[in-house]
């Protein structure tokens, strides 16, 4: 049966967890021997994980061979953001599946929830889960969202299958946002599996709850959630072609957190108004000086996974508009970044950065 590219798919075969954080059944399990398995094999190419997987499911997790794809095994990972996969196929853990699984090997089971949910935020369609999938938006964004607005009355399962998982732009919101009701979202063919799987996944890992057939955000992560979405409209869940995922990241960063603007006429003034990447980077006067802009080298939306401060003049360096677009946009950023790290190595590696990790924050896919 063809895939119907118009709706929120689920990836996989199956909830990635079916207990609570910790438990020792049998999804969980097999999640944690994914990821492991692959941090054990970083940089794996998919062919060499599908033809091994499964070995090492029997004897990681007590796994029943059968005939599974191979592939879904870590395609819901991927999904989620704890895998990513590079052009050229080879899989590799994100930087939240790093933390996350180490988390979770230290029993750190809250935050393992704040990892998860770091990364359902970052999750959109299409990505290389979905990648038939033709919408553009972020579908936890939006959930997070109705469920916040909603918290008093929930949302109920068949609001998910008919009407959630169909929401494809922004027009199936507008009757909604301008009323507040739930029944003014268009209903369409139900479709189970996202509920099934990956919305009863969040109820057994206790980032939602579920009474009276209808969900809700747990109590304890609802001011975190908050937190998130307050100052985002709908409108920034979706986004068109010729819009990179990295400035998605940067824009929505922009709305959560503040910047001081002192910091980057600081962090200008320390580099002599002239591009650190290569200092015959000449553009033109603007205010007496050289144009240049500030860039975070360590980006503002990965604030959410640390604790200290990005918004530090030791993490901004002076660029001209071309350098910074080419960390942006390039097919290839390895060389920029590899520069960005030498020049500023102190302040990365006194964060417990690696250069790895940079690679990784500016695959931006």
């Amino acid at each position: 049966m063809a895939t119907n590219n118009m709706r929120w798919q689920a990836p996989g075969n199956g909830q990635i967890f079916d207990d609570k954080l910790g438990t020792n059944s049998y999804m969980n399990k097999r999640t944690i021997c994914v990821l492991t398995y692959i941090q054990e094999n970083p940089k794996i190419l998919q062919k060499k994980f599908e033809l091994e997987i499964k070995d090492y499911l029997i004897s990681c997790a007590n796994y029943n061979n059968n005939d599974s794809l191979a592939s879904h095994f870590f395609r819901p990972l991927l999904f989620m953001g704890f895998i990513q996969q590079y052009d050229d196929s080879t899989l590799e853990l994100t930087i939240e599946g790093v933390k996350f699984l180490n988390s979770y090997k230290e029993k750190d089971f809250n935050k393992c929830k704040f990892y998860i949910l770091n990364q359902l935020d970052n999750t959109k369609y299409p990505n290389k889960a979905t990648k038939d999938i033709k919408l553009q938006l972020f579908p936890f964004r939006i959930l997070f969202k109705l469920l916040l607005e909603n918290n008093d009355k929930g949302i109920d399962s068949s609001f998910i299958k008919e009407q959630l998982v169909n929401i494809a732009k922004i027009d199936n919101l507008n009757l909604y946002i301008e009323n507040k009701n739930l029944y003014d979202i268009p209903k369409y063919e139900s479709y189970e599996k996202f509920n099934t799987w990956v919305i009863n996944s969040l109820v057994n890992i206790e980032i939602l709850k579920k009474a009276s057939n209808k969900y809700f955000i747990v109590d304890d992560l609802f001011e975190n959630i908050s937190n998130l979405y307050k100052d985002l409209e709908f409108k920034d869940f979706f986004f068109t072609d010729d819009i990179l995922s990295c400035e998605i990241n940067n824009k929505t960063a922009k709305q959560r957190y503040k910047r001081n603007s002192k910091l980057i006429t600081q962090a200008k003034r320390r580099d002599d108004f002239i591009c650190q990447i290569n200092h015959e980077h000449i553009t033109f006067i603007s205010n007496e000086t050289n144009y240049v802009e500030g860039h975070h080298i360590i980006p503002m939306f990965q604030q959410k996974n640390y604790e200290f401060n990005l918004d530090d003049v030791d993490n901004i360096i002076s660029l001209c508009p071309n350098c910074h677009r080419e960390i942006h946009s390039a097919d290839d950023k390895n060389k920029i970044i590899n520069a960005l790290y030498k020049l500023n190595q102190k302040y990365i590696k006194s964060n417990n950065i690696c250069i790895n990790d940079l690679y990784k924050m500016y695959m931006c896919a």
